[in-house]
C-alpha cells in the first residue's frame, strides 16, 4: 500500500506539480493514502502513522530537508514487516535532485510504478537524528574546529563543514586572493576576492568539536549543535530508484 507525505507546497508551481502527481498515480495504479505535511502534523508525526497503519511503501514528495525528516523517522522506528521509500525531489538544485528529481510527475510516478530497490546508507547524528543527504556546519568567519575521525585526531579553522550520508568530510576555508590584479578584478565585477581551500577525508566514526557551540544544519533545519558524534548506518534503507531505461506509457 502506498503512503504518500507531500510538503507544503512553496509556490503555485510547486501547488501544480503536486496536484499534477496525484491525478497520475491514479492512472498509474499506485493510488493510496494522500497526506501533506502542515504545522498540524509534522512530516515525522505522519511517516508514524502510516506506518502504524501498515504501509508498505511511504512516498515523500518535496525538498531535502521534508525527506531527511521522513528519513530520520522511519529509521529511528523502523516496522517490523518489509519497507520501502519512495522520493521524488522537488529542488532543482538540491543533493537529491540529481537522483530523485523529475520535471514531469509522469516520469516520477514511472518510477514509483516500475520500481527498482536498492539498499542505501544513512548518516546517524548522536542521539537520535539521521540524514539521508549531508550534515553541514557553517560558520561566519574562520574558526577553529576538533575533529577526530575513526583513529586520528586534527584541529582546522573552517568556514563550512559537510558530511555526507556515507561519511565523507569536505572541510572548506575561505581565504582573501592574495593577487592584486585578481582581487582589483574580482572588485570590480562586484565578485568576492576569495578563494577556497578544501580538504576531504571519509570515515567511519566522527566527532566534532568546538570552543563555541556551533549549530549542524540538515538541510535547513538545525538538529544539534557541537560537539557531535556522526556514524554511518549500513544498509539502513529500501529507497525506490530511477530504473536505467525507463517504460513509457505513452508512445
Amino acid at each position: 500500500m502506498y503512503y504518500y507525505i507531500f510538503a507544503s507546497p512553496k509556490s503555485p508551481a510547486e501547488r501544480a506539480y503536486f496536484g499534477r502527481i496525484r491525478d497520475i498515480v491514479r492512472e498509474f495504479g499506485i493510488s493510496g493514502e494522500m497526506t501533506q505535511a502542515s504545522p498540524a502534523r509534522s512530516p515525522e508525526e505522519l511517516a508514524k502513522m502510516g506506518l502504524e497503519k501498515g504501509n508498505t511503501t511511504i512516498i515523500a514528495v518535496g525538498s531535502d530537508t521534508h525527506v531527511n525528516k521522513i528519513v530520520s523517522q522511519v529509521v529511528k522506528e523502523p516496522p517490523n514487516f518489509a519497507f520501502a521509500l519512495g522520493i521524488v525531489a522537488t529542488e532543482p538544485n538540491s543533493l537529491l535532485y540529481e537522483r530523485w528529481g523529475f520535471k514531469k510527475p509522469d516520469d516520477a510516478c514511472e518510477m514509483l510504478k516500475f520500481r527498482r530497490l536498492v539498499k542505501f546508507d544513512v548518516g546517524l547524528i548522536e542521539p537520535d537524528h539521521y540524514f539521508l543527504t549531508s550534515a553541514r556546519i557553517e560558520c561566519k568567519k574562520p574558526t577553529r574546529i576538533n575533529l577526530e575521525v575513526d583513529h586520528w585526531k586534527a584541529t582546522a579553522i573552517v568556514n563550512r563543514v559537510e558530511i555526507s550520508g556515507n561519511l565523507y568530510i569536505l572541510l572548506e576555508r575561505f581565504m582573501k586572493e592574495r593577487s592584486i590584479i585578481k582581487s582589483a578584478l574580482n572588485f570590480l565585477k562586484g565578485e568576492v576576492a576569495a578563494v577556497a581551500d578544501r580538504s576531504i577525508f571519509r570515515g567511519r566514526i566522527i566527532r566534532i568539536s568546538s570552543l563555541e557551540l556551533l549549530p549542524v544544519y540538515v538541510g535547513d533545519e538545525v538538529v544539534a549543535k557541537t560537539p557531535v558524534n556522526i556514524y554511518r548506518k549500513l544498509n539502513a534503507l529500501n529507497i525506490i530508484t530511477k530504473r536505467d531505461k525507463m517504460v513509457s506509457r505513452r508512445d
